[in-house]
């Protein structure tokens, strides 16, 4: 498989484009998240120039509006297009029994409770229902998930639910480890490149949530590269050396976005190997040399000191 993750368009800073990251071979395309009309204008464009991709699968990691905001609309083209698509997703109504009981407040109904999850988590709600208007498969996110060759690899089931409880419940905070109850339960998927390179792409989700992290060669920065949630990361690793770091920083400049500035400002970035959308279109395995053994920068990514550091070298390719 190889990767794309999106970018930018047309040097903008500014605008928050939120997410989207391609993991495609020559028949099979998996689209995990779309978070801008940009977005799905350049999916678009993609199976213009792919014509030999005729299944499309489409993993939603969160129900916030920047991983969201395009998919129903990717669904009207894809169906007129005739491609077959499956969306996966978390589906917290098939579990509003388990969900009642972890409430436990004597107050809530089958029926309030759907009522409650559907107002919470309204985007992904949306793409359940113009999914399933347009004949399409609708598939549980859960652990253990197989998505053509690649893996769901978390959140547990368990995680999940509490996320739900917790966000309907208004006795409890809205927070989870630091990040918000929206973005802590994200779905993490596991990916092997054609370089036999394995990627864990992990939307917002929250540090805690993610396990093994010694076994990806890359690994998605949560939340567009947050410094709190790299901070973690990077604790519950033996050797940072080892590995590449992708964040993918569609944020904006917004006070309130995110991102990965205040990362890429800190010492603790430093002889860390990291690939920022924000510099461009990321593309894996194509943007990695990791036989060269050198530890350049060139045009296009953002490598924050040029210490070596232990395990496999790489270069950084002119796109």
């Amino acid at each position: 498989m190889k990767l794309k993750a999106l970018s930018h368009y047309d040097n903008d800073l500014d605008t928050r484009f939120g997410d989207c990251i391609l993991i495609y071979d020559d028949t099979n395309l998996v689209i995990y998240d779309c978070g801008h009309e940009k977005h799905k204008d350049a999916v678009i464009n993609f199976l213009g120039k792919h014509k030999t991709i005729n299944s499309v699968s489409i993993v939603v990691s969160h129900n916030d509006s920047d991983h969201t905001d395009c998919v129903c609309e990717l669904l009207e083209y894809l169906y007129n297009a005739n491609i077959s698509v499956t969306i996966y997703c978390h589906l917290y109504l098939k579990h509003k029994d388990e969900i009642i009981e972890r409430l436990d407040d004597g107050r809530r109904t089958r029926d309030s409770i759907s009522d409650a999850l559907l107002e919470e988590f309204n985007n992904i709600a949306d793409i359940v229902n113009k999914a399933e208007s347009l004949g399409f498969d609708v598939n549980e996110a859960l652990k253990d998930t197989s998505v053509f060759d690649l893996q769901i690899v978390g959140p547990t089931k368990d995680e999940f639910i509490n996320v739900a409880v917790q966000a309907i419940d208004n006795r409890m905070s809205d927070n989870i480890d630091g990040e918000t109850v929206m973005n802590a339960a994200s779905v993490q998927l596991k990916c092997t490149l054609d370089d036999d390179k394995v990627i864990l792409l992990c939307g917002d989700a929250s540090p805690e949530y993610l396990k093994d992290l010694d076994t990806y060669d890359i690994i998605q920065l949560p939340h567009h590269g947050q410094l709190a949630d790299a901070e973690v990361v990077f604790d519950n690793i033996k050797n940072t050396g080892s590995k590449i770091f992708l964040i993918s920083d569609n944020t904006g400049s917004g006070e309130n976005s995110g991102g990965s500035e205040n990362l890429l400002k800190s010492d603790v970035s430093k002889g860390k190997r990291i690939l920022n959308t924000k510099d461009g279109i990321v593309d894996l395995p194509e943007s990695l040399d990791y036989n060269s053994g050198q530890n350049v920068t060139k045009s296009g990514i953002y490598i924050p000191s040029t210490q070596k550091t232990g395990g496999y070298g790489y270069d950084i390719l002119q796109k």
